[in-house]
């Protein structure tokens, strides 16, 4: 059944406006929520603060007070709407509190009023929060807790000595005492839901009417006419043979001009049609042509980038038309060595581009079967000289580096020489030259083996780059092409390919491109030493952390000192969160070579990504929040960072190189 614009814009708007809708309820949500939650937070802070001063006045000696006071707490809980007040003497020996005295609220646990009750001793549950606030290291303390009762929020508030009445003065207490207020999350979150019904009922009315107001204008002003526009064009369309009934021309809106058109239009087509369709017809069909040997060579490429432990590659690749004749491949054999070859086969166009899908299928194929490079381009000559009737030819460059041995081993037919841009000079590698492949059959191909250092790049081209032309016909040259690799001489970069191809693109100016463009850059990266430590997930482990770090020989001092940082900073998160019973262990891995060192965090608590919803600094609130600052400045003074959750285990890598010349706006 045909469906009008109507619908189809209906189609269209109604999830458009459902998804706003919802979007904005959430977010709404989000916004009261987060007010109503630190509203509470300024609330139970007062409230735990009218608590402790009325404690003073109640000696907690006296089991009388100690009922009187209880009685007080009861009466402020339901003032106030909080769940639970109450009067703690920790001991910071066995982490446990004794309670002195404690009210109720509405909300309060039937469980906590029958087992928390003044005297009663809570074994092992002083947090690290409530000492800092015991020893006056805080003033207070507001955390988030969740307990055998409910999700809460909790602030501690000192007391550190009670008015006698005996002696008119105040006593200070042997041991500071804590006034603990609390509050449900679930009192936050029924608050925050009474008051977005109410935001979100006003809202849904205004989108229901401003939606409804605009399908009656499309309805009636556009959908209508529209149709009738929709309708005389198909008649058109379907009763060539017959005299077309022009359309009536009222108004002077867009949809006037358009009835105008189509009366315009219907009297001319007749005149072109034919020289029209012959036209189209042939443009699809080479379009067609185009778009099949675009779609072969795409999917033949390999991706632009590729890394390991033993390489990394990059590469570039530009047609000069639609479709072109250069390739580049490469292929990590399953003994580990690094299989790589640029070609460029001549002439341009869709014949050019299915005789590089041959080419680069041939030789993916040899590297499989391990040939050496010298029979594997013998082997790809033949074949292709078998059957080649447009006498096309391709020029190729093929080499295996072992990884293992560190040697290349490189066989050329034809092609530009590549370069090594080693640490103190530029190297052509004008060994083992051929002829081009495709022509003449047994063609014989030498190899040659060079022995290759940690950071040595290879650098392969195309002659698109050293003939790339100018607006004036001047070429680029190999002069200037070798120019721009020595600038990279004694550096460590994979940068290499961008760099040449700006500087071909400065030299043309905007010229036309005459020929395909084809890089290729290998970089050979240093063998990373690995160490590897599991810990209990405790930070008493901290100072063998710091140990491990500082130990390695092979990181600046400087680079030690940032990384320790990191690494102690991650490693306290774990060990506070990732584990809810506080056991578990951690396995830090430092993994150092030449550019820098990487650090990865591997655990099996709860799965948490600490690389999102990292606090940004320009928003922090440093009086009122809590926690959060240790993650930004974490990830701040690394230099990569990443996680993953893979067999039910967390891990978080870390890479700080030692050539970064990062700021950290004083944090350290």
């Amino acid at each position: 059944m045909r469906k009008s614009v109507f619908f189809k814009f209906a189609l269209i708007i109604i999830p458009i406006v459902l998804i706003f809708e919802m979007a904005e309820v959430y977010f709404s949500y989000r916004t009261i929520y987060n007010e109503t939650l630190e509203t509470s937070k300024k609330t139970v802070v007062n409230i735990a603060k009218e608590a402790a001063d009325e404690f003073m006045y109640y000696n907690p000696n006296d089991s009388k007070d100690r009922e009187n006071c209880s009685k007080e707490f009861d009466d402020l809980c339901k003032t106030h709407g909080v769940t639970y007040i109450f009067a703690i003497e920790p001991d910071l020996d066995t982490r446990d509190e004794k309670y002195i005295a404690i009210g109720f609220g509405e909300n309060a646990s039937e469980r906590a009023k029958k087992t928390r009750y003044p005297g009663v001793i809570v074994k092992g549950t002083l947090s690290d929060d409530e000492i800092k606030v015991y020893n006056g290291v805080k003033q207070h303390a507001v955390i988030h807790e969740v307990n055998e009762f409910d999700d809460t929020l909790i602030c501690y508030y000192p007391v550190s000595n009670y008015y006698d009445y005996s002696n008119d003065s105040f006593v200070t207490f042997d041991k500071p005492m804590l006034i603990g207020a609390e509050i449900s999350l679930k009192t936050i979150s029924k608050n925050t839901a009474q008051k977005l019904s109410r935001t979100g009922a006003i809202q849904i009315l205004f989108s229901s009417l401003t939606l409804a107001l605009v399908f009656f204008v499309l309805y009636f002003r556009i959908s209508g006419p529209v149709r009738k526009i929709s309708t005389r064009m198909k008649n058109f369309v379907s009763d060539r043979d017959k005299e077309f009934e022009k359309l009536p021309v009222k108004g002077r809106d867009e949809l006037a001009e358009m009835s105008n058109s189509f009366n315009i239009m219907a009297e001319e087509i007749d005149n072109y049609i034919e020289s029209i369709d012959n036209y189209t017809k042939e443009k699809h069909r080479n379009e067609a042509e185009l778009d099949i040997a675009r779609t072969i060579q795409n999917g033949l490429i390999k991706p632009p980038q590729y890394c390991d432990d033993a390489v990394s590659i990059n590469a570039y690749m530009q047609a000069a038309k639609n479709v072109g004749g250069d390739l580049y491949e490469y292929q990590i054999l399953k003994d580990g060595r690094v299989y790589f070859v640029i070609a460029d086969v001549s002439g341009k166009g869709i014949i050019a581009s299915l005789f590089m899908s041959r080419a680069i299928t041939l030789l993916h194929q040899y590297a499989l079967m391990e040939y050496s490079p010298a029979k594997m381009l013998y082997t790809f000559n033949n074949t292709l000289a078998e059957q080649n009737p447009k006498g096309l030819f391709i020029t190729a460059f093929a080499a295996i580096y072992d990884p293992g041995a560190g040697t290349l081993t490189y066989s050329n037919a034809g092609h530009n020489r590549p370069y090594i841009i080693s640490d103190n000079e530029l190297i052509m590698l004008d060994g083992a030259a051929g002829v081009a492949a495709g022509v003449f059959s047994d063609n014989e191909y030498t190899q040659e083996t060079v022995k290759l250092k940690p950071d040595d790049v290879i650098f392969l081209y195309t002659d698109g780059v050293n003939e790339a032309e100018s607006n004036s016909g001047e070429m680029f040259g190999t002069d200037r092409l070798e120019n721009e690799l020595k600038k990279h001489i004694g550096k460590i970069s994979d940068n290499i390919c961008d760099d040449v191809l700006e500087s071909v693109k400065e030299f043309t100016e905007g010229a036309v491109q005459n020929d395909d463009i084809t890089v290729l850059a290998l970089r050979v990266k240093p063998k990373a030493e690995s160490k590897k430590v599991t810990f209990d997930a405790d930070t008493k482990n901290l100072v063998l952390l710091k140990d491990m770090i500082m130990n390695e020989q092979g990181i600046p001092e400087e680079t030690k000192a940032l990384l320790r940082l990191i690494a102690e900073e991650i490693f306290v998160n774990i060990c506070y969160y990732a584990y809810d019973n506080g056991e578990g262990d951690i396995t830090v891995e430092l993994k150092v070579n030449s550019d820098g060192a990487t650090i990865i965090f591997t655990d099996t608590g709860k799965p948490f990504d600490p690389t999102v919803d990292v606090v940004k600094i320009e928003e922090y609130d440093h009086e009122n929040s809590i926690g959060g600052l240790g993650r930004f400045l974490a990830f701040e003074m690394a230099d990569e960072s990443s996680y993953a959750y893979e067999d039910n285990k967390n891990k978080l890598t870390i890479t700080k190189y030692f050539n970064s010349n990062q700021n950290y706006g004083g944090a350290l």
